[in-house]
């Protein structure tokens, strides 16, 4: 139902609405008080029956991914899959699972969506809740909208006939995702040779021909371009004007160029080579996302400035007056705030932007593929893999949790602390609740989470409350 929570939670009407501004993502932190089910709640298919009945154990899904889609992606499958089962381990064992160590599909969403946004900060289509559940929509959606249906239906098969994937499976599924976006990083390249009339399997680029095509590929990339349909003069157009259509474009360039020199550094003898551009672009789009955080990380830097007393909080006559000031960023019109869900109107007179909420808004995403977007880094997530690292379970003490929390620095907040009384009351409120632990993935604790870093963690909202929106 929100960033941290897994749940289903209460429903109300609601029409999805879309206003296309730079790229169509949508990907928004919420904000509305409602009552909430915990994801522990979930009920669970005999998904260990098979054993008890003595029936064979499903095969391997390396084995299924490369009858569905071949040897050699099999291949490249394989080779991300530590990677990613090492990533996702912490947050795994921190989720309540059935007693074969499986995960249901929503919580497989989830931890794909925690993934991708630590490995890469990318928000990757389908697997983030735009203001929905998380079990509204599959975790293999992201394969199925762009063609790849028999992949899908490898990993839908495992989904059904066992009620969850265990973390192996789930590293194998992150690692086919994250194997057709490098397809896609192929073909923007070969897009980017094409427009220039070359072609990418050239035997021989000259250094300038290889930068020229790195540079197309950026700008088709921060620009959310078609590369499969761009052409050479909207190209052209497109380099005329740069300087007003992306301003930032000469430090993206500068960086560019500084992760290539890094990545043919280890073969300088074959830096205009296509495997040593692919792996540069790889490099790339790995880094990214936290490369242009600093945008966002300036934009949170301003609002703490218009900040109400530590609240997380910028009343709406500042939030405006700040954008008078300079802060251009800072336009949106009420109605639009209120349905984006960063508006707390719990105090009608002073109505208040809430600080986290505004900057995981969809509003801020820069740049992406048709597999994901590039968002601003929501803080709460480290703070939250901390969390579960610490207690490796799905529920703890309030004990524990306050002394990590305690002890546990944010961008804003400074540590050793000690927490206010009525933040400890509350907690220990959540766990009587629950009957004695704290669930670390509920709406209750995302909520504390809130209070405890009013400005790394958005403030939960109730599914269906909110719209997708880009402004």
């Amino acid at each position: 139902c929100f960033a941290n929570a897994l749940s289903a939670c209460e429903r109300r009407p609601r029409e999805r609405v879309f206003i296309h501004h730079r790229l169509p993502r949508a990907m928004a932190s919420l904000i509305v008080q409602a009552s909430f089910v915990i994801l522990s709640g979930l009920a669970w298919p005999a998904a260990s029956a098979f054993l008890e009945a003595g029936i064979e154990a499903p095969t391997d899904l390396l084995e299924e991914v490369e009858r569905a889609m071949g040897g050699a992606k099999r291949d490249d499958v394989e080779g991300r899959v530590t990677a990613f089962e090492d990533l996702m381990r912490p947050t795994f064992v921190a989720l309540p699972r059935s007693k074969d160590d499986r995960l249901p599909s929503a919580s497989v969403r989830y931890l794909l969506h925690r993934a991708f946004v630590e490995r890469h900060a990318w928000f990757v289509e389908g697997l983030v809740n735009g203001g929905e559940a998380w079990n509204e929509t599959s975790p293999t959606a992201a394969l199925a909208r762009h063609g790849n249906a028999e992949a899908r239906g490898v990993f839908e098969s495992r989904l059904a006939s066992e009620g969850g994937l265990t973390l192996r499976e789930t590293a194998v599924l992150a690692s086919t995702l994250e194997s057709l976006i490098h397809e896609e990083n192929v073909e923007r390249l070969r897009s980017s040779f094409r427009v220039m009339g070359l072609g990418l399997e050239a035997s021989a680029h000259t250094e300038m021909q290889v930068q020229q095509a790195v540079d197309n590929y950026m700008l088709m990339f921060v620009l959310g371009l078609n590369h499969s349909v761009v052409t050479p003069q909207l190209m052209e157009r497109t380099w005329r004007n740069i300087g007003k259509v992306y301003p930032a474009w000469p430090a993206t360039r500068k960086w560019v160029r500084e992760v290539r020199e890094e990545v043919v550094r280890e073969d300088p003898e074959a830096r205009t080579s296509l495997v040593s551009t692919l792996r540069v672009l790889e490099a790339v789009a790995s880094r990214y996302g936290r490369w242009q955080d600093r945008e966002c990380l300036a934009m949170k830097r301003d609002l703490a400035q218009l900040e109400r007393g530590g609240s997380g909080r910028v009343l709406l006559r500042d939030f405006y007056e700040g954008a008078l000031l300079g802060g251009y960023q800072f336009m949106e019109k009420k109605p639009f705030l209120r349905q984006l869900g960063v508006l707390d109107e719990s105090e009608a007179a002073q109505p208040a932007v809430v600080i986290p909420n505004y900057m995981n808004a969809a509003t801020n995403c820069m740049a992406g593929s048709k597999f994901y977007s590039v968002c601003c880094m929501n803080e709460c997530e480290p703070l939250m893999k901390t969390l579960e690292q610490r207690v490796a379970a799905p529920g703890a003490l309030p004990g524990t949790i306050l002394e990590i929390v305690e002890s546990l620095p944010s961008s804003s907040v400074d540590a050793p602390r000690s927490l206010d009384a009525s933040l400890v009351e509350r907690l220990e409120g959540i766990a009587e609740h629950h009957g004695g632990k704290v669930p670390l993935h509920g709406r209750l604790f995302a909520q504390w989470m809130h209070h405890a870093y009013p400005r790394e963690c958005p403030y939960p909202h109730v599914s269906g409350t909110t719209q997708q929106l880009t402004s």
